[in-house]
Parts: structure tokens; sequence; C-alpha cells
């Protein structure tokens, strides 16, 4: 069975998929050991972490499709890659399909954002056209070898049309082809239930657990609401990036080897050398 498929078959239980978001092969190989079932390649930690940079589009196709084919390569779990809004117009997603594909993504996430956003607003999310979006749902459909690769549809309409737009955008995605749903900037338990009602079942649904001001901050409460999976994007990196700020501190004020603390084989050297 392909990963693709695995994960396509996963989803049809009614236990919530938890994929915490990585964004190299150490941090998804953590993730695989750790015991998730599948792993979530998040545009924001992959600028973060590479660029040391916001999530703004300095990420290119190529870029992204290097660091995934790093991360299959290591790990043996589905992985879902954030391709942003596809690089491009719907003939640049067809070829940034093409490539996360090849690269072992299992599903690809596309969402519904401008491809560049204003220079003075750079963390803005202006939309493209419902049309526009249907076309690249179609276009990233199409491109697809594997038919069990999924794509998923990001819409952010909540946070700039309201509700219902944001529900009758999500429909048309999954008339165009999207296999799955995630709509950005559902905040209340009650949006979400309203949402899940509403969407009856035609695909399973993504909520991004990132803001603990919102209503729902844990994968148990998004599965009694009705979702399937739970995207966690910020996890590793915010621990990362806390561990190298105490870790440097203490070198910085006592540049010396601390022993007592055995050492931990963290990528698998040892079995991998026998």
């Amino acid at each position: 069975m392909t990963l693709a498929k695995k994960l396509r078959t996963r989803l049809q239980q009614r236990e919530i998929l938890v994929a915490p978001g990585v964004y190299d092969a150490f941090s998804a190989y953590r993730a695989e050991v750790a015991g998730f079932e599948a792993i979530f390649v998040s545009g924001s930690a992959l600028a973060a972490a590479h660029l040391a940079r916001p999530d703004i589009g300095l990420l290119s196709a190529s870029e992204t499709a290097d660091i995934a084919a790093r991360i299959a390569d290591r790990i043996g779990i589905p992985m879902l890659v954030d391709a942003d809004q596809g690089f491009g117009n719907a003939f640049a997603v067809g070829r940034t399909v093409r490539m996360l594909e090849r690269a072992g993504a299992s599903a690809i996430q596309i969402e519904d954002q401008q491809e560049i956003k204003p220079a003075d607003s750079p963390l803005s999310r202006p939309l493209i056209l419902q049309d526009a979006m249907v076309d690249k749902i179609k276009a990233a459909r199409d491109a697809l070898t594997d038919a069990d690769v999924m794509i998923s549809a990001r819409s952010d309409a909540m946070a700039t049309e309201g509700f219902e737009r944001a529900l009758e955008r999500a429909h048309a995605y999954v008339e165009a082809g999207a296999d799955m749903i995630f709509a950005e900037s559902l905040t209340t338990r009650a949006q979400m239930a309203e949402f899940v009602r509403q969407m009856d079942g035609k695909a399973p649904l993504l909520h991004n657990l990132l803001r603990d001001t919102d209503e729902v901050t844990d994968a148990h409460m998004a599965q009694q609401i009705g979702y399937s999976v739970a995207l966690f994007p910020g996890t590793a990196l915010g621990a990362v990036g806390a561990a190298l700020d105490r870790a440097f501190a203490d070198l910085k004020s006592a540049p010396e080897l601390l022993g007592g603390e055995p050492k931990i084989d963290r990528i698998g050297a040892d079995a991998y050398l026998k």
C-alpha cells in the first residue's frame, strides 16, 4: 500500500489524525519516532527554519520540493505538504503538484490567497477569485499521476469575506476535486460545528491549532465537533527555538562541555550504520 493510499484509508477512521508541523528531515524523523501517523510540512515553519524570515511567500516551489524530498527519504509515514498558493496560476500549480508528488507528498495543500502579497501589507490575505481557485484545484488533480495523492484546499475567506462565503468556496472546491478542506480563521466552536454541519461529510475537514486564543485548542475537541485532521504547524519550531535559546545562553555564559547527560542517538545513526 502506498503512503498516499494509507493516508486515504486512515482518514476513513473516526479518530482524528494529529499531524505535527515539521521543517526538515530531522524534525520529521523525530515526529515519526514519537509515533505520529502523518506529518505536515508547514510553509511558515519552512520559511522560519530555512530563511529565518516570516511566511510572506519568499520560498520557491523548487526549494519546497527539495526539502520535501529530503524529508520523504528519511521517513515512512504520509506527508502533507503546504504548497502555499501553488506558486502561481493554474499552469504553475500543475508543475508544483508534479514536483511535490515526485518528492513524496501524500497530500498537497493549496490556498486561495493571491500569489503576490502587497508590498505594504505582506502579512495580509487577499484572495483570488473563486473561479480562479477552482481552476487551480482542477489543474492540481489533472497533474497527478497517482490518483490516491490528495489535494487539500485551504480557504482564507473567513477573514476577509465572512462565514457564508468561506462555506460557498469550500463547496465549490470539493466539486472541483479537492479531497480535503481547510477553512482558516474559524475561531469559535460554534463556527466550526456549523461548518461541519453545512459540509455534511462531503470531504474530510482540517483544523489548524495554532492560536491559544481560539476556543478550540486541542485535537479531541476538534474530533468531537467532526474534524478529521488536526494540524499543529508551530509546535516543533517553537520547541526548538526555545531549546536553542536556552542552550546558547548557557554556552555563552559558560563555554564548556557539561557532562552527566548520556548521548542520545536522535537521528537513528546506530541502526543506519549497522
